[in-house]
């Protein structure tokens, strides 16, 4: 994993308060070349009251967009509902068929420089819905090719990212999540802030076989291959936090 993501994920565990989390997600998006973004969590026929935003879009379409309510008829967002996988979209490339509505606002974000775009949606335990997306208004091809270049960080940094500001505000905790001993959901909290299984071992005062051990159970309970994955799903179902 490169050291932008490592540094990423130390930093994260250290901020408890949305400010702190915008901001680095603002250094870390930038570095990546991504300097135009939006993270919005909701949740789907819920409260207003309910809904997170940060954003680097230029604030008067920001004003233009929640005094319109455009979130009724955006394709994006009516696109995360109801898919897990990240998808990209502008005025003439998107998943769905378009409604007329719809096409018309994808053209006027256009006029304030959202012309194309990705979004990695997120699904929670607690039926939020949370969507990281990254815009731009330059070639395509160089934007897309960018994200294919960083496309496995960019989808785990909107995980951690969510889980962290679940974090500020704890959820219920859901009883369907899998069932991790207290060692394996240890070693994979350490790992979730950025320690090696010899760094853990250090820290818990076993050796690293036993850490290595406790890691792999766990990854074979949550059913992934890596260890960043693991500890990306328990951030998911509130095993660990950060």
């Amino acid at each position: 994993m490169d050291k932008i993501f490592e540094q990423f994920v130390q930093d994260l565990s250290m901020h408890d308060s949305t400010p702190e989390i915008e901001r680095l997600l603002r250094r870390t998006l930038d570095q990546y070349g991504f300097s135009c973004f939006a993270y919005l969590s909701f949740a789907p026929r819920g409260d207003d009251d309910d809904t997170l935003v940060m954003t680097t879009y230029p604030s008067s379409w920001v004003e233009q967009y929640c005094a319109n309510r455009y979130d009724r008829i955006d394709p994006v967002i009516a696109r995360s509902i109801t898919t897990t996988l990240p998808f990209a979209w502008s005025g003439d490339r998107f998943d769905t068929e378009l409604t007329n509505k719809q096409k018309w606002l994808l053209d006027e974000a256009s006029e304030f420089g959202i012309r194309h775009g990705v979004t990695i949606p997120i699904h929670d335990r607690q039926g939020k819905v949370a969507t990281l997306t990254l815009a731009a208004c330059d070639s395509r091809s160089a934007f897309d090719a960018r994200v294919e270049q960083y496309r496995h960080q960019l989808h785990l940094i909107a995980i951690y990212l969510h889980a962290q500001l679940r974090n500020v505000t704890p959820p219920h905790i859901s009883p369907l999540r899998p069932c991790l001993t207290q060692r394996e959901r240890s070693c994979l909290q350490w790992a979730a802030r950025g320690k090696s299984a010899l760094d853990t071992a250090e820290i818990i005062s076993v050796s690293r076989r036993t850490v290595v051990f406790h890691t792999e159970n766990a990854k074979r309970k949550l059913g992934v291959a890596t260890v960043q994955q693991a500890v990306a799903k328990g951030l998911m179902y509130d095993i660990i936090s950060m």
